[in-house]
């Protein structure tokens, strides 16, 4: 008897080292690439409707719709101070970057005077390059060359990626030849959870670079800078990966990530 039991002893514990083998194998290892790609979605989407945010009222009275990104239908309503950019019917667009928009972006001024003024930029039925985007992004003015803004909870839904959700706070220091816009750059950061629901945060190392003549051909990526993505691996371990844009010149950018295994991966839009 005590040697059967031996025997059913080592074949259950024999069953039991396979099963965990075989669960070990199952284990998801995590595709850094498309973990990067995500994270420079998110990031492309913050900036792609940036230029929007950073005009005031009056300067859409001045601006031609043909000078805006993607070429959106303009309704100016001075009464309420409010600002619709409609996307679904653009007029004839002669700009040669890359980025199809959908639906509408609604962006609401102060009534009254103020010596900070505040604004919102919301999104209504919006979407970018097919990517769903939900929330409220705040503005206020500084001074007359530097916009702070905040946003929580600003939210991203992608077929491909999932949904990610994003809260974080980001200051522009604008450019202005004779009181007209002519570049910003942005430094801060913003944290959320992406669509595998881990932790992440993103922080600028050196200041995006972006400049109004590549906004008004729908280039929206910056020229320059570079932003670190750490994200959270559980059991207090995190990875991290860089990402630096660079151009030669022009408004043609090359957005580069180093990722955490010391590869490198060229991403767009």
């Amino acid at each position: 008897m005590k040697r059967i039991s031996k025997i059913l002893s080592l074949i259950f514990f024999s069953i039991l080292l396979l099963g965990c083998e075989e669960d070990e194998g199952k284990i998801i290892q995590t595709d850094l690439s498309f973990e990067a790609n995500e994270l420079f979605g998110i990031s492309t989407i913050l900036g792609e409707s940036l230029y929007f945010g950073l005009l005031s009222f009056e300067d859409y009275s001045l601006i031609p719709s043909i000078e805006l990104p993607g070429c959106p239908s303009i309704q100016i309503d001075s009464t309420l101070k409010r600002i619709t950019l409609i996307f679904d019917s653009p007029v004839d667009c002669p700009q040669n970057g890359s980025g199809k928009r959908l639906g509408k972006i609604i962006l609401q001024y102060p009534l009254g005077l103020s010596p900070k003024p505040k604004w919102t930029l919301s999104y209504q039925d919006y979407s970018f390059q097919n990517t769903k985007i939900q929330g409220n992004r705040e503005f206020t003015l500084e001074n007359l060359n530097l916009v702070k803004e905040s946003f929580v909870a600003f939210k991203t839904t992608s077929s491909r990626e999932g949904t990610s959700l994003v809260s974080g706070t980001m200051n522009h220091t604008l450019t202005k030849l004779r009181f007209k816009l002519i570049g910003a750059s942005s430094s801060g950061s913003f944290s959320g959870t992406n669509s595998a629901g881990r932790s992440f945060v993103s922080s600028i190392n050196s200041p995006k670079q972006a400049l109004v003549a590549c906004f008004t051909q729908n280039n929206i990526l910056p020229i320059a800078g570079k932003e670190t993505w750490t994200i959270d691996r559980g059991d207090g371990k995190s990875v991290s990966h860089l990402l630096t844009y660079e151009t030669s010149g022009s408004c043609d950018v090359l957005a580069t990530v180093k990722l955490s295994d010391g590869r490198n991966l060229i991403v767009s839009i």
